[in-house]
C-alpha cells in the first residue's frame, strides 16, 4: 500500500515557522487493483497534473503510436456508470465505476466497444444529437478488468492521438463536481523510468525590482525579500522528454522551505494553477515557472506547502544556501544549491497604479463606468489588487495592476451602446487581443448588452450578422458518390456554431461534429437509396443566425 503523508515541523530561522502537515489522499491506495488500460508498455505523452493554461493535467496521457483504434481494456471490474460525448475537451468520454469506490477515466476515444457503443448510439438518435451526458445504471452495463471497452483516440481538444486516463475518488452525480483525480501511478501500474529529471531554468523575483533569470552562476547577489520560479521537466524511457515532474523541494540552509507534490487534485480547484506559476512568462512562453510565494486566494489543503509565504526575508549582510530538489515518481532527482548573498541596499520599490480601483479578493467588487460596469464575485482576485478600468475608444478595457493572472471564475460585464443598422440581439461583446477576436454569449437589456466573462483585457461590441457556413468536402452535387462517409464544413466568424442538425431523406442522421477542424463527418452506409438522395445540414451560431444547405447525393 502506498500512502504519502507529509509532515513538516521546521525552526524559525529568521520569519516564524508553524506546523504544516501535508494529507491529499483520504486513504491507503490499492496496489495492483488496476491493470495498464492499454496492452503495450507504458509510455507518457504527459504526466500528471503537468501544469497547463487554466487547469492542471487531470490523468496521464498515454501514448498509443500516434495512431487511433487502439484497444484500450477496463482498467477493473465495475460498470460504465456515464458516458459523455462532445466536440470539445475530452472529446468522447467513458466513466467506469468500480467496487473499491474510485472512477476510472478514458479520454478522446474514437469509437465505444460492443454494447457500450451501441448503447451510446442508441441514446444518440434518441436525443437526436451527437454531443451526450448519459448516467447508467450498475446493472445495465458491467464490466470485467481486462474487458475490451473502447478504441483510442484524437476526439476532442486533443493535440494528437492518445488515451488520457483518470483515477478519480468522490465527485457528485455528475462523476465530476467535486471529485478529485489522483495520479494513476501511484496505484502500482507498471512504469519504467530511469533518466532523472531536469532542472531547465531558475529565477529570481524581488520585492523590490524586477525578476531576473539565474542562469548558470550558482552565486545570487540580493538586495531584500524575494522568491523563487522553478521550472523543471521530466522524461523516461518511451515517453516524451518534457513531461510534468512528480514533486520539488526547496531548503535554506538544510531545513526544508518550501515542497511542492503532485499526488492529487480537486477537479474545482484546477484553474488554480495559473496562481501558482509565473502566468505571463507561461502565456508568452509555454514555460511553468513554479513560484514559493503564497497567494492568499489559491491556497487549500492540497496547495504547496510553504513556511510562511514562501518569500524569502533574509537579514542584509547575511550568507545563505539555498538548495533545490526536483524529483520524478520513482524517486529519482536532480538538483542545485545557490549561495545568496545579502546586501544592505534597498530596491526600488514596484509602482502602484494611483488611477487603479482597491478591490479585496475575497470580497465581491462592483463598479459603474460611463457605458460600461462590471460586478465581481469574491475570491475572482487571487490577491488584492488595483484594477484599472476605462472606456474609451469604443473600447473597455479591464486589467489588474499587480498580478497579470486571468481570474479564477467568470464575472459580468455590460456594455451600453448600440451599432448602426445592427439589430440589437445580432450584438455581441468581444475581447479584442491583437488580432484575434473571440466573442461572448451576450444577453440583452435595451440599450445594455451583457456576458459572462473569464479574462482581462480589450473588449467592445461587434455585429454578429453573417449566417454560419456549410460547404461539402468529398463529395459534389449532382455528382455520383464515392464514399460512404460525408464530410461537411460548418464554421462562423464570430459568436461560434450553436447548434447543427443533419437529415438524410427527412430521417435525422448522425453527423460526428469535429471542432478542430470544424467538420461533420456522416456515415451513411446502409443508408442511402439508390438514385438520388436529399442531405440537409442546418447551423445556427451563437447569435441566431442560421444556415440551410440541401444537396443532392446520387448513388
Amino acid at each position: 500500500m502506498k500512502h504519502r503523508i507529509i509532515l513538516l515541523v521546521c525552526a524559525s530561522i529568521i520569519f516564524n515557522v508553524q506546523l504544516s502537515t501535508f494529507n491529499l489522499v483520504a486513504q491507503p491506495l490499492p496496489q495492483g487493483y488496476f491493470r495498464n488500460p492499454m496492452n503495450h508498455d507504458i509510455g507518457l505523452s504527459a504526466t500528471f497534473a503537468e501544469f497547463r493554461s487554466g487547469h492542471f493535467h487531470s490523468g496521464l496521457d498515454l501514448r498509443t503510436g500516434g495512431a487511433v483504434d487502439q484497444p484500450v481494456y477496463a482498467a477493473a471490474d465495475g460498470y460504465v456508470a456515464k458516458v459523455s460525448v462532445s466536440p470539445w475537451g475530452g472529446g468522447k468520454i467513458l466513466y467506469i465505476k468500480h467496487p473499491n469506490g474510485y472512477t476510472t477515466v478514458y479520454m478522446h476515444l474514437n469509437s465505444y466497444a460492443g454494447a457500450i457503443g451501441k448503447a451510446v448510439l442508441k441514446e444518440q438518435y434518441a436525443q437526436q444529437s451527437y454531443s451526450i451526458n448519459k448516467l447508467f445504471a450498475p446493472d445495465e452495463l458491467p464490466v470485467k478488468k481486462g474487458q475490451l471497452v473502447a478504441y483510442s483516440g484524437n476526439t476532442g481538444g486533443s493535440g494528437g492521438p492518445h488515451l488520457h486516463f483518470e483515477i478519480r475518488q468522490g465527485g457528485a452525480n455528475d462523476l465530476h463536481t467535486h471529485a478529485t483525480t489522483i495520479n494513476p501511478l501511484l496505484f502500482g501500474l507498471p512504469y519504467t523510468d530511469n533518466i532523472n529529471p531536469v532542472i531547465r531554468g531558475l529565477r529570481v523575483y524581488p520585492e523590490n525590482g524586477e525578476p531576473f533569470d539565474v542562469g548558470k552562476d550558482n552565486t545570487l547577489n540580493v538586495n531584500g525579500p524575494f522568491h523563487l520560479g522553478i521550472y523543471a521537466t521530466d522524461a523516461a524511457e518511451g515517453s516524451t522528454a518534457k513531461n510534468g515532474t512528480d514533486h520539488i523541494e526547496v531548503y535554506l540552509d538544510g531545513t526544508l522551505f518550501f515542497l511542492y507534490t503532485t499526488d492529487a487534485v480537486p477537479i474545482d480547484s484546477s484553474r488554480m494553477v495559473n496562481a501558482l506559476i509565473d502566468y505571463p512568462l507561461f502565456a508568452r512562453t509555454r514555460q511553468a515557472y513554479l513560484l514559493t510565494r503564497a497567494l492568499p486566494g489559491a491556497e487549500g489543503p492540497w496547495i504547496p506547502v510553504r513556511m510562511g509565504d514562501g518569500i524569502f526575508r533574509l537579514r542584509p549582510g547575511s550568507t545563505h544556501h539555498i538548495g533545490i530538489k526536483v524529483f520524478d515518481i520513482k524517486g529519482r532527482f536532480s538538483e542545485r544549491t545557490l549561495t545568496v548573498n545579502v546586501g544592505t541596499a534597498v530596491g526600488t520599490p514596484h509602482p502602484i497604479s494611483a488611477s487603479g480601483q482597491a478591490v479585496k479578493y475575497n470580497q465581491p467588487f462592483n463598479l459603474q463606468l460611463s457605458s460600461a460596469r462590471f460586478q465581481i464575485k469574491p475570491h475572482t482576485l487571487y490577491a488584492d489588487d488595483y484594477l484599472t478600468a476605462d472606456c474609451s475608444a469604443k473600447m473597455v478595457t479591464i486589467n489588474p495592476s499587480l498580478n497579470q493572472i486571468p481570474p479564477h471564475q467568470s464575472y459580468s460585464l455590460s456594455i451600453k451602446g448600440s451599432l448602426p443598422g445592427v439589430p440589437i440581439d445580432k450584438t455581441v461583446i468581444a475581447l479584442v487581443n491583437g488580432a484575434k477576436v473571440s466573442a461572448y454569449k451576450t444577453k440583452h437589456m435595451g440599450e445594455w448588452h451583457t456576458a459572462s466573462v473569464r479574462d482581462w483585457g480589450q473588449f467592445t461590441l461587434m455585429a454578429d450578422t453573417t449566417a454560419p457556413s456549410v460547404r461539402p468536402v468529398n463529395f459534389s452535387e449532382g455528382k455520383p458518390l464515392k464514399v460512404t462517409m460525408l464530410k461537411v464544413r460548418i464554421g462562423d466568424n464570430l459568436a461560434g456554431v450553436e447548434t447543427y442538425s443533419c437529415h438524410l431523406n427527412g430521417s435525422w442522421i448522425l453527423a460526428e461534429y469535429d471542432g478542430k477542424t470544424a467538420t461533420l463527418f456522416i456515415e451513411t452506409r446502409g443508408k442511402l437509396r439508390t438514385g438520388k438522395n436529399e442531405l440537409r445540414v442546418e447551423v445556427t451560431d451563437g447569435s441566431g443566425n442560421s444556415t440551410r444547405r440541401t444537396f443532392t447525393i446520387t448513388r
